[in-house]
């Protein structure tokens, strides 16, 4: 139902807003858990005010009139998409570029927190070596001195520090820990075989190439194959698959669904089976084609923030603007009028691009643009997005485990979370604190899941996540000195059936005149690697408004681009 226009805030009544909490309650409802828990922290995104802005029809006669000159190009989003766009046109000479970022921190899910000086992730913590085929990674990576070179067989060679160091993951099953993400430890002959068979399968997809001679899983998504019997994969769940092969097992469920829980926010009975299959055959995974090309993990103690500021810092003085909401675009034969608002003082600005490139939460991107044709409407509101809540679990001191030392990443067999890394796990303090991040994504009923995740206080968050650590970690409420909650409503685009290789896949990546629609949610899996192919295909394609002649990092994808 179309709302009635009212007024755009004013200065002094959106300043109120803020600091009135936006009007949102808070629901005090009473935890119900086993054990209570009494340990201080807070929640550090607490009013999500500013982007319930963009809902309602707005009058803008209150906007002042068009500043300075044209920009050459508008960057909407600071995500990893964003900035992969505005330093794509950072290195292709684009003199005028401007990046506007909702928060105060570039970043988006790739953000970082800081206890007294030790740094930790606030949600993306890590990435894979990219595969050959992935060229805008690997120049990124290049840049940014995460790749140093190549061997003589065309394997990266990553800097040390880079590397994810031993020991890398371990599972708590069976009232204990097992090294690995190993669910079949002690089970029946009939399930191994199972496992097996599923392996087999997956190292058969990691290997299949199509009659075009592309990857049948390639990365980005845009570089597979365009062979049907692949893309008809999009069309049924992962569970559906697992089942069509006749594999029953709840351990191979169990680990399947980690996997679609871990990348995408979902269950494999949620996610499409291309998804699914894509997680394990993308990258080589597999032991037996470790000495073909290397499928290391790269991690840093502020996780994906470490990339989000490389590529930020090699943006000149001057390009980006955070705080600052837009809220409004408008397309017409002389380019774009981008209508914002400074969130640090109420402030309203307009200004005019050449060009522009939507790198914000595509779901926002209906409210914003102006003149989308209703099938691109619908097809970017229709996109689900998996609520998290990540918990930033501060110890005075690690707990005995009698010799065995802590993983990086501790997942545990059962539970609705996804375990936590351990942050300083690449350099641990001296003074033997340590964080534990803790992940949960929410994986049913999205909506109720996204109202509860906002509206709880802190001290029901802590309940749930204590709980949880304490089944594996008992005692461990000694050590902690507080837990601090961030909450992402809308963490990650989950690839339901039909999201990535359908008909509003297409709709979703239509350009609109000089903007494009850049993001992870275009093409339907929320991965770094996804963000930064959409961000620098968003910049090339204002470089060929523009005019620009330069080198495209987007080889791979070949001349047909669909």
């Amino acid at each position: 139902m179309r709302r009635p226009e009212k007024p755009l805030l004013t200065r002094r009544g959106f300043l109120r807003l803020l600091a009135a909490g936006g009007g949102l309650s808070l629901c005090a409802v009473r935890p119900s858990f086993p054990r209570t828990f009494d340990i201080p922290g807070e929640i550090h995104n607490p009013s999500p005010v500013a982007g319930h802005l963009l809902r309602g029809q707005q009058s803008w006669a209150s906007f002042p009139s068009v500043e300075g000159k044209p920009f050459d190009a508008v960057v909407i989003g600071g995500g990893i998409s964003g900035l992969s766009a505005a330093w794509k046109l950072e290195r292709a000479g684009v003199d005028r570029v401007l990046l506007l970022e909702l928060e105060e921190e570039l970043g988006g899910n790739s953000i970082s927190g800081v206890q007294g000086s030790e740094a930790f992730p606030w949600a993306a913590h890590y990435i894979n070596i990219p595969p050959q085929e992935a060229d805008c990674i690997h120049e990124l990576l290049l840049d940014l001195g995460v790749i140093k070179g190549y061997d003589l067989q065309g394997r990266p060679e990553v800097a040390e520090e880079c590397l994810l160091r031993w020991p890398h993951e371990r599972l708590a099953i069976d009232g204990e820990w097992v090294e690995g993400l190993d669910p079949f430890v002690g089970v029946s002959e009939r399930e191994m075989e199972t496992l097996r068979l599923f392996e087999d399968d997956m190292l058969g997809w990691t290997l299949y190439r199509g009659r075009d001679g592309r990857r049948a899983f390639a990365m980005p998504l845009a570089y597979s194959t365009r062979e049907e019997r692949v893309r008809e994969l999009d069309a049924i769940t992962m569970e559906g698959y697992l089942r069509s092969r006749g594999w029953r097992s709840e351990r191979l469920d169990w680990l399947v669904d980690y996997a679609c829980r871990d990348d995408y926010g979902g269950l494999s009975s949620q996610v499409s089976a291309w998804a699914g299959i894509h997680y394990w055959a993308c990258r080589f995974y597999d032991h037996r084609l470790w000495d073909e090309y290397p499928p290391d993990t790269l991690t840093w103690v502020e996780g994906n923030a470490f990339l989000a500021r490389g590529l930020a810092d090699r943006l000149k003085p001057g390009r980006c603007r955070t705080g600052c909401l837009v809220l409004r675009v408008e397309i017409d034969g002389a380019g774009l009028l981008i209508r914002f608002i400074d969130l640090k003082n109420g402030r309203q600005h307009a200004i005019r691009s050449r060009t522009a490139v939507y790198a914000g939460k595509l779901h926002t991107a209906p409210f914003v643009v102006q003149g989308l044709p209703s099938k691109q409407r619908e097809a970017m509101a229709g996109l689900t997005y998996s609520p998290w809540l990540v918990a930033a679990v501060h110890l005075s001191g690690l707990p005995d485990e009698k010799g065995r030392g802590m993983a990086w990443d501790n997942v545990f067999f059962g539970s609705p979370s996804l375990g936590y890394v351990r942050a300083d796990h690449q350099d641990p303090r001296k003074d033997g604190r340590a964080t534990l991040v803790y992940y949960r994504p929410f994986v049913d009923e999205v909506e109720r899941a996204r109202r509860e995740l906002l509206n709880q206080p802190h001290a029901y968050w802590v309940q749930m996540i204590m709980n949880d650590l304490c089944r594996f970690h008992p005692g461990l409420e000694e050590l902690v000195e507080r837990v601090d909650v961030y909450r992402w409503g809308h963490a990650m685009v989950r690839p339901e059936p039909g999201v990535i290789w359908g008909e509003t896949s297409r709709w979703r990546q239509r350009p609109l005149g000089g903007l494009a629609f850049a993001t992870c949610d275009a093409t339907g899996l929320p991965l770094f690697e996804e963000a930064v192919f959409s961000g620098v295909w968003g910049a090339e394609r204002c470089l060929q408004r523009l005019g620009i002649a330069h080198d495209s990092s987007l080889k791979g994808w070949g001349d047909d681009r669909g």
